[in-house]
């Protein structure tokens, strides 16, 4: 009997010793199948980051992307160096066919012609320093990969998938390209699009397609010598810092902290908070559509239909209030939450007691100014409110309230159904003036740190302080997700089409991209980080 027990004590750790070996060696042992729950690029047709390698650059090669059987090479050694960093190989590129039923045109020295696609191939670097190991990988079609052009009028930025890297052309000018993926991008690749000879006989001959694609020849002919490439923002390149996957889609707005968090609910009932880099937080059950962060991190969100409670980072209750049936917040200082419960604006303070509670229709929209907060209601109207309830002012737009109402240097900016932009004395209610739009106002006004007013109706528009239409970007009409200020002297345009766009307050296009999908929401933070979420229930960060 004794030695019966014996063997079984000698056996067992061996049987599981051999069973874990195994279970490794497929990697059973991890549930993200060895790629790590950082990583953010790769991935998709054309192959992922492997296990241990980091990606650390990315170059964008001309003509047809490779072959989704590209073989990623080492030109490494295996011995362990952990000081050194491998020298990252040169990709050696085999034509396949594109993933569009169109013909790929040849790509000239720095030039194509209008009216096809031109396809162009990404090639991440990936590293494993510990090992000195160097891999090359198709990124092309990944889907965390992000193709984004300066111009979507000459070169449409791709969409995701299988469809990355292939460019359509518009109309003839100068465009950068760029690829990026978990905050490494490509360089910029300036690419110049002509018309035909057959199509415009005074532009000159059709160039010569070169057989080697450089980025700085110009064909002769082939671009207007007034038509330079446009200078990249130093401040948004439409670099893909991380995406994200909630699993659902988002319920209204996502509520940006000051150290770069990020917090929002999707519509199975989930808030759910990311740190900067895009790691999960905090998970937890809440109601409502929009949660808010105050100053000090703490979380405001509705945890039922009828209660409002603070939360903090280790997703408990600091206290809970009954408010009535809300949607959650719609604004936050540091001593006092804004929410519209039913047709009344409350008011409750940071220690979680109710202050005041006004009737003023149902909110809207809200920006904080210094006395209280403003807000546009579904009566029509705009009307601020004191910090301690009592109603300053009401302003009916022509046609009533539509769009946001944004706050700035004493003045507050409403959207009109009737069309335009007013601008309000934020101490007496007083119109300063109102410009005209075509149509109703559907998005915006915001207001960029610079004083720059964006809105939107049947175009972008960008309305100077003194009340003066400066320019409209008919081209990039926006959709349901609108217009979002950034941190500087830009606004991002969740435009029609699943066109996402940054642009300049002199009306520059920075960046342009298609890669995101339906776009639902955006959201800018103090960091300057663009948080972009789509229809699927992915968020991705840009900067």
């Amino acid at each position: 009997m004794f030695s019966r027990w014996l063997r079984w004590l000698v056996v067992a750790p061996v049987v599981l010793f051999v069973l874990g070996a195994i279970l490794l060696s497929c990697g059973g042992g991890s549930s993200n199948n060895g790629y790590g729950s950082s990583y953010s690029g790769g991935g998709g047709g054309g192959g992922g980051r492997p296990p241990g390698f980091s990606l650390i650059s990315i170059v964008i090669a001309d003509g047809a992307p490779p072959s989704p059987t590209f073989t990623p090479t080492s030109t490494a050694s295996d011995a362990p160096t952990p000081t050194k960093t491998p020298k990252a190989p040169t990709p050696t590129l085999t034509a396949r066919p594109t993933a569009l039923p169109t013909t790929i045109l040849s790509i000239g020295p720095d030039a194509v012609p209008t009216g096809g696609t031109v396809a162009f191939n990404a090639i991440g670097t990936f590293v494993k320093p510990k090992q000195n190991k160097t891999k090359l990988i198709d990124i092309t079609a990944g889907s965390f990969t992000l193709w984004t052009s300066s111009d979507n009028s000459v070169f449409q930025a791709p969409l995701s998938g299988p469809n990355g890297g292939i460019y359509t052309t518009g109309f003839a000018g100068c465009a950068c390209i760029l690829a990026s993926s978990g905050g490494v991008s490509s360089q910029f690749v300036p690419i110049g699009v002509y018309t035909p000879v057959d199509i415009c006989p005074a532009c000159g001959p059709t160039p010569t397609a070169s057989a080697t694609p450089t980025a700085t020849a110009s064909p002769p002919g082939a671009v207007p010598a007034s038509l330079s490439t446009p200078a990249a923002s130093g401040r948004s390149t439409g670099v893909l810092m991380w995406a994200f996957d909630a699993g659902s889609e988002l319920r209204g707005r996502i509520a940006a902290g000051i150290d770069g968090s990020i917090f929002f609910i999707t519509r199975d009932g989930m808030l759910h908070g990311l740190n900067s880099k895009g790691k999960e937080i905090l998970r937890r059950n809440a109601d409502g559509s929009s949660p808010a962060v105050m100053p000090d991190g703490t979380v405001i969100a509705m945890t039922s239909g009828t209660t409002m409670a603070a939360i903090g980072a280790d997703g408990g209750a600091r206290w809970s209030l009954e408010i009535g049936d809300s949607a959650g917040p719609v604004a936050v200082t540091d001593s006092a939450i804004y929410a519209s419960a039913g047709d009344d604006l409350v008011s409750v303070s940071s220690g979680g007691s109710l202050n005041w509670r006004v009737s003023v229709g149902r909110v809207k929209s809200a920006a904080v100014t210094p006395d209280g907060v403003v807000v546009g209601t579904s009566r029509g109207a705009v009307t601020a409110i004191a910090s301690d309830g009592g109603v300053l002012w009401t302003l009916q737009p022509e046609g009533g309230f539509s769009g946001s109402v944004a706050y700035a240097d004493d003045v507050v900016y409403a959207g009109s159904a009737g069309g335009g932009v007013y601008a309000i004395d934020q101490r007496t209610g007083s119109p300063i003036w109102h410009v005209n739009s075509a149509h109703a106002v559907s998005a915006g006004p915001v207001v960029a740190a610079s004083g720059a007013i964006f809105a939107g109706s049947d175009a972008v528009y960008r309305v100077t302080t003194a009340g003066q239409i400066q320019w409209q970007n008919l081209s990039l009409k926006p959709g349901d997700a609108g217009v979002t200020a950034l941190g500087y002297d830009g606004v991002f345009d969740a435009a029609k089409g699943d066109v996402g766009a940054v642009l300049t307050g002199d009306g520059r296009s920075v960046w342009t991209a298609r890669g995101f999908g339906r776009i639902t929401t955006a959201a800018s933070s103090p960091s300057g980080m663009l948080y972009i979420a789509t229809s699927t229930g992915r968020i991705f960060a840009v900067r």
